[in-house]
């Protein structure tokens, strides 16, 4: 009888019945829960570092489009992604069509998603204010002593001067790592070709 009084108080007129606060899952404990349902990892992402490489390879209309975070490519080219539902099938298949890779699923909040998902954008809209007007210039001594700013333009107009060649090589190849943000410049030697990396 108390089982129904308390249905009357907590439900209504017939309607679903409150659970209690004690029974209430917080939003990390239904995640963990929808992981094991699925059989999917569940990753909590409070602490997660932002690899910045692989944001890089993703575009980033597609993760808020589709609300996912890039975690990790594995060894045999699978990309491991966090979302809040794994159970759409439909979505998954489309990111993966779309990216062109396998993908291996984990679980998290939508809240910790979205909240990735934000910070990452602030901070490449700031990069992109910072480096608005950031121009790169190469500047080299001539045989007067007098510094020369060098463009790309200026590489490659000077194809009919007497500048060697080679330095015009090594000089584009420099500045087009420059250019790309390189940390550094692999020249690999091969049996019939040299590639730059």
């Amino acid at each position: 009888m108390a089982d129904k009084k308390t249905a009357l108080v907590n439900g209504g007129n017939g309607g679903k019945l409150a659970p209690e606060a004690a029974a209430v899952p917080d939003e990390l404990e239904r995640a963990r829960d929808i992981a094991r349902r699925y059989r999917c990892e569940f990753i909590d992402l409070s602490d997660f570092q932002l690899h910045h490489d692989l944001f890089e390879k993703i575009p980033v209309h597609l993760m808020f489009r589709y609300k996912f975070v890039p975690l990790a490519e594995t060894e045999d080219g699978r990309l491991a992604i966090a979302i809040a539902d794994p159970s759409q099938l439909m979505m998954i298949d489309e990111i993966s069509l779309l990216l062109g890779k396998r993908i291996v699923t984990k679980v998290s909040t939508l809240k910790q998603i979205s909240d990735i998902l934000q910070k990452t954008e602030q901070s490449k809209r700031v990069l992109e204010d910072a480096s608005e007007g950031f121009t790169l210039d190469v500047i080299r001594e001539d045989e007067a002593g007098n510094d020369e700013t060098i463009s790309i333009d200026k590489l490659t107009a000077t194809a009919g001067t007497d500048m060697s060649p080679i330095i015009r090589l090594v000089d584009t190849t420099i500045f087009t790592a420059l250019q790309r943000r390189a940390s550094d410049i692999h020249i690999e030697t091969r049996d019939d070709s040299v590639a730059v990396v």
